[in-house]
């Protein structure tokens, strides 16, 4: 019981994971082959652990399209940013606007504080494109407190059970512009790696 409301589980390949408020979708249109039941299997087992989860593979090869459809089958929000060289932190944390009808400003939460405080799944596409000042502010999501700190509002978001984290990158060195994350910061993921489809399974 989290909030006065009861948490319930699916199970997915023999873990248990936190249920979600959407109804459960099974997307038939997506190709389980033997290299993605692993996978699936893979990710489930972090899932089920509530540890944030970072994936590393080559382009196209199913990393954002299997998280996807764990989030139907489970019933999760997943909300997904998508990082460049312009992705900055308003877009992670929020920013002051100014209100349509009171002409006040008012502080308008970014993707991140919404997942965190409502308990959704949130994507981030290619991580090691993301800038030194996002990856820093997600340094303290991915403690163990699971908090951030909001400086414009003085507030610190309590992650809500639900919300899980997820990072997607392309191998670094194989992919222009994508760094090397430090060490220290890939030690707060649980780190996957996805091969490259066999042929046969290609065919499939």
């Amino acid at each position: 019981i989290y909030d006065n409301k009861v948490i319930s589980y699916i199970n997915i390949e023999d873990y248990w994971i936190l249920r979600g408020i959407n109804e459960l979708s099974n997307d038939t249109s997506y190709i389980f082959t033997k290299s993605a039941k692993d996978n699936l299997k893979r990710i489930a087992r972090v899932c089920s652990a509530r540890l944030p989860c970072l994936i590393q593979g080559d382009t196209s090869i199913g990393k954002t399209s299997l998280i996807k459809w764990l989030a139907k089958a489970t019933g999760n929000v997943l909300i997904r940013i998508n990082n460049h060289d312009h992705t900055d932190l308003q877009e992670y944390i929020g920013s002051y606007v100014v209100d349509p009808v009171t002409s006040k400003l008012v502080f308008k939460e970014g993707l991140l504080v919404k997942a965190m405080r409502n308990g959704y799944w949130l994507l981030l596409d290619e991580l090691n494109l993301a800038s030194s000042e996002v990856l820093e502010a997600l340094n303290r999501v991915l403690d163990d407190n699971r908090e951030l700190y909001i400086p414009e509002t003085q507030e610190t978001i309590k992650a809500h059970p639900r919300f899980l984290l997820f990072g997607t990158q392309n191998p670094p060195g194989k992919y222009a512009g994508r760094k090397q994350l430090s060490r220290a910061f890939r030690n707060r993921f649980i780190e996957l790696h996805f091969d490259e489809l066999p042929d046969d399974e290609l065919l499939t």
